[in-house]
Parts: structure tokens; C-alpha cells; sequence
């Protein structure tokens, strides 16, 4: 299944803690990448949000891998997880009108 995963800085992240621990949370978010996990990964406008695309069989299982990242481990930054379905409402589109 695909996830959305919304990652936000917490309001009580110590700010100083996060930029010293940035590059270990870039290095473990890459391994996801390499395995498969994290499919996509976006930038939003707002410096302290990220978005990824995951691939897990459920929320639980997403928010278990998401948990190997040290930051998200301490609790400096929180997530958002949304399970993604196809959206079928075209169909109705073409469907017999009765």
C-alpha cells in the first residue's frame, strides 16, 4: 500500500539538536530509499515539512519504519500518515447512466 507520510519539525524540537543530527537523519532516510520504503521524497515551502511516498503493508508497518529515522526516534519531528488508494471516481464517468 502507499502511504503518505506528512513530516513536521515539533513545536518542542530543540532546533539546535535537529541541526546537529540532520545528516544521520538524511544518511538513515537514504538507506529507506535504497530499500525500497520511501518511494518519494518532496520539499514543501515550509522549511520545517517534508513529504514522502512510502510502500508498506499498513499505517503501522509505515510508521514502524519511519520510527529508524533518529529524529522522528526523539520525538523532534512528528508525522502525518495517510493510506493512498486508487482513485476510482473517473470511472464513474463512463459508467451507464440509469
Amino acid at each position: 500500500m502507499k502511504v503518505l507520510a506528512i513530516v513536521n519539525l515539533a513545536a518542542a524540537a530543540d532546533l539546535s539538536d535537529v541541526l546537529r543530527s540532520l545528516n544521520e537523519e538524511l544518511r538513515e532516510s537514504w538507506t529507506l530509499f535504497s530499500e525500497n520504503v520511501i518511494r518519494e521524497a518532496y520539499m514543501t515551502d515550509d522549511p520545517a515539512r517534508v513529504v514522502f511516498v512510502l510502500e508498506a503493508d499498513d499505517l503501522a508497518a509505515a510508521q514502524t519504519q519511519l520510527q529508524k529515522l533518529p529524529l522522528v526516534r526523539r520525538g523532534c519531528f512528528t508525522l502525518e500518515l495517510t493510506a493512498l488508494r486508487p482513485f476510482f471516481n473517473w470511472a464513474r464517468l463512463f459508467a451507464e447512466r440509469k
